[in-house]
């Protein structure tokens, strides 16, 4: 069994190693030949000291890690990993595009003092950065011909393959949270459902119903809550994982599903009509709510409301009033003790939603 299984794998990943010249690699980059996707760019985060302390390991020729990038198959390349480091050399280069206008070129950055190079500070690559020094040219062929090393996963590999390796590689990395992984990872398997999930996420009245503040969206709070409800609406919570972990495969499972816009859909169906009802009080406790129920959001109306109406979506659309339906049964969701149990203290999210999801589709169904 354990071989047939690795066997079955390994023919999902076909991998090659390749050493490429830093001169090669902004080529590539130049030409659209390598793609390291704006999705991915915005969260490009190191700080001076660190690029400089990059550039000097390339100076002085201390080895790298690889990169990883998936070959598409039309030949050209999706940076997997690596971002950190392939952003600092073609921002040192001066190629580096703006990620919110793909036809503007970044500025192009100067150092800082190094441990080994003190004399990197204020050193650029182009002549153009008034009040810099340039690197001299001899130093600017040895950096163009260094090579980095990047592992290659082949066209025809299975294309999970890549948001898998995305999220084994990134975890605990340079990126903030769970969900800025996830949405990386979410944009290798699918990019334009991606861009549709992000596109609702974000618009003024997803974020009216959940009332989220600037703070939250720069943390993709807002991506976050609509990947639980689209995953929760879609698939069924395996007690075996962790929330992190379902959330990582229920939306792989959707964004590459041939039902991807239908779930996508009842989610957004739900939203509307939530919004259309009831405005940023939707998912707000009102003033009559069971005692211990405090006024604010939680996760268990995101769980319990709008996955609980999403279910039932097909059945709450054939009423003749839908839209009365849903007031009266939000406003007697908040009056039950059951719910008001539903966020106890030390509860794990786990086991929360395996109480919210069943209590809510119950709740929300016409026939019930």
């Amino acid at each position: 069994m354990l071989k047939d299984e690795l066997e079955e794998a390994k023919r999902n990943v076909i991998t090659d190693s390749v050493q490429i010249s830093i001169g090669e690699i902004s080529s590539m980059y130049s030409q659209e030949e390598l793609d390291i996707i704006p999705d991915f760019q915005r969260l490009f985060r190191w700080n001076i000291e660190k690029k400089t302390a990059f550039i000097e390991s390339i100076l002085i020729g201390i080895p790298l890690p690889p990169a990883f990038a998936f070959e598409n198959s039309d030949g050209t390349w999706e940076l997997i990993d690596g971002l950190q480091r392939i952003s600092t050399i073609l921002e040192f280069l001066g190629v580096l595009r703006d990620p919110e206008d793909r036809t503007k070129l970044l500025a192009a950055s100067s150092l800082t003092s190094a441990i080994y190079l003190p004399s990197l500070d204020g050193v650029s690559w182009s002549e153009s950065v008034e009040g810099k020094t340039t690197l001299e040219k001899s130093l600017q062929l040895f950096f163009r011909r260094a090579r980095i090393d990047f592992q290659v996963l082949k066209h025809p590999s299975d294309p999970k393959t890549k948001f898998d390796l995305f999220q084994r590689l990134n975890r605990g990395g340079e990126y903030a949270n769970e969900q800025e992984v996830r949405t990386c990872s979410m944009v290798l398997a699918n990019k334009d459902a991606t861009r549709r999930i992000k596109e609702i996420a974000q618009s003024e009245k997803f974020g009216h119903l959940f009332n989220i503040t600037d703070d939250q969206k720069e943390k993709q709070k807002d991506i976050e809550y609509l990947v639980r409800a689209i995953s929760l609406t879609f698939r069924e919570l395996d007690p075996k994982l962790d929330v992190q972990e379902f959330l990582d495969r229920a939306i792989l499972d959707v964004i590459i599903s041939e039902s991807c816009d239908e779930v996508i859909d009842k989610v957004l169906w739900s939203v509307n009509l939530l919004h259309r009802i009831f405005g940023g009080e939707a998912l707000l406790p009102h003033a009559e709510a069971h005692e211990g129920i405090a006024k604010r959001f939680s996760l268990r109306a995101l769980e319990g409301i709008l996955v609980g109406v999403a279910r039932n979506r097909m059945a709450i659309s054939a009423l003749d009033d839908a839209e009365a339906f849903v007031q009266e049964r939000v406003d007697g969701f908040w009056r039950q003790r059951e719910v008001a149990e539903l966020s106890a203290s030390g509860l794990r999210g786990t086991t929360r939603i395996l109480r919210t999801v069943p209590f809510g589709q119950k709740w929300f169904c016409p026939d019930e």
